[in-house]
């Protein structure tokens, strides 16, 4: 009883041992599985950092395919983009140019009325010593001290517009200092800042630390501004005469650099004898700027019995400053257009210089595939020659030395003739064409 109570134990023990082992087995396999799915997942997610430390570019084709240059494909459509851009400035500049062009329209009737009503107050007080009580009228015996103003553009791109401006400066303030005044300088625009340390840095000039931005959009506020600064270095006295720099709008192609005197204001003349108009038109998908001569304003009729509520010198001292701002106001215009039309300019030969250098790098691409193709082309042949030479038969008889296309054509229809060659081509062979081998035939 003894001996049949410890069997059935014995197999019990035996079994729970399968089991555990069985157990073991499968728990290793897992951790196995496990780790081989987490590498595998580090390598396709690029999950893990050494992975991610190979570039694509370590896995890419180094060999050129086709015997292309891509340096020069990539050159093309780099210069075939710069164009583009550059045409869109040229475009963009030729819309602002219309928007200067409407500026000056609209400010024009303000600027006449402003003049004639001048010119009337100045006619009714000529003789009464009206220099001596208008400042901005009032002639110095002898100019000691000038101011001198610049106005160039904030950006570049624009030409030689900038460069010719800064050099008519340094001419100006050169024959200023052979008379031994040294000029104070106002500055409008960001070249003319930048000009100073380079182009000016050899001549003797006093900066007066003021500085203007040429606006994109010119408006009475920013004219007045401008206009605000100068008037307060003239009446303070620290110059006697101040004048402007700018470049003179002529058409589309043309401008020129222009010093012109602001104040002091003349009594008897206010108008610029060159004053004139500009409207840009197009003809034949082509722009064009049409010049019109602006007529002097004529000066209002003030009745002798007009009784005017203030002196009639405390009225026109008043008017004077809007008059230098409107004048500032068409200049600020002129040197816009100017610059814009440098640009177009400008934006043009780079646009055509892009085209033709296209042009010259399509043709080296073209000739370098073609010379690629011709080598791929004498490969073959060399190779097909290579095998002819080592009797290779299976391309058919050679031609001779006399066989050209009509000896061939003539004996390929003879062989059609004769029935050498049949008229359909033979059925490939398919399974049922192949003979039977018996496996059990001796």
């Amino acid at each position: 009883m003894v001996a049949s109570d410890t069997t059935p134990r014995t197999t019990r023990r035996s079994s729970c041992g399968l089991v555990l082992g069985a157990g073991l087995l499968l728990a290793a396999w897992s951790g196995l599985r496990h780790d081989a799915d987490t590498s595998m997942q580090s390598f396709v997610g690029s999950a893990s950092p050494k992975l991610m430390s190979v570039s694509s570019s370590d896995r890419s084709l180094k060999v050129p395919r086709g015997g292309v240059d891509k340096l020069v494909s990539d050159r093309i459509k780099s210069v075939e983009k710069t164009g583009k851009l550059t045409d869109a400035m040229r475009l963009v500049a030729a819309a602002k140019v219309r928007r200067a062009q409407d500026g000056v329209a609209k400010s024009r009737p303000f600027s006449d009325e402003l003049s004639g009503m001048i010119k009337g107050l100045v006619k009714k007080l000529k003789g009464s010593g009206l220099e001596a009580e208008l400042p901005m009228l009032r002639v110095p015996d002898k100019v000691t001290n000038v101011g001198l103003v610049l106005v160039t553009a904030n950006r570049g791109l624009c030409g030689a517009y900038n460069t010719f401006i800064m050099k008519m400066a340094k001419r100006r303030i050169e024959a200023l200092n052979a008379q031994g005044i040294v000029p104070k300088l106002i500055i409008v625009g960001k070249k003319a800042l930048a000009g100073l340390k380079t182009r000016l840095a050899d001549v003797e000039k006093n900066y007066t630390e003021t500085f203007f931005g040429m606006p994109d959009s010119i408006n009475a506020a920013k004219s007045s501004e401008i206009g605000d600064a100068i008037r307060n270095l003239f009446l303070s006295g620290e110059v006697d005469k101040v004048e402007i720099l700018y470049a003179k709008f002529y058409n589309l192609i043309k401008n020129e650099p222009t010093i012109r005197t602001l104040l002091p204001l003349s009594p008897t003349g206010f108008d610029d004898p060159n004053d004139e108009t500009f409207r840009m038109t197009s003809e034949d998908g082509r722009l064009k700027v049409e010049k019109e001569k602006v007529p002097a304003a004529k000066a209002r009729n003030i009745e002798s019995d007009v009784i005017f509520d203030q002196p009639p010198e405390v009225i026109l001292n008043s008017m004077l400053p809007l008059y230098l701002n409107s004048q500032l106001l068409s200049i600020l215009f002129d040197a816009q257009a100017s610059e814009l039309s440098s640009r177009m300019t400008a934006m043009k030969a780079a646009t055509d210089n892009a085209k033709e250098l296209k042009k010259k790098l399509t043709m080296i691409y073209n000739k370098k595939r073609q010379a690629g193709i011709t080598a791929e082309i004498s490969e073959i042949c060399a190779g097909a020659m290579a095998l002819d030479e080592k009797g290779d038969k299976t391309s058919g008889p050679a031609l001779g030395i006399f066989d050209n296309s009509d000896t061939v054509g003539a004996d390929f229809m003879k062989e059609l003739e004769d029935g050498s060659i049949p008229d359909t081509p033979e059925d490939p062979q398919g399974p049922d064409d192949r003979p039977v081998i018996d496996p059990y035939a001796n």
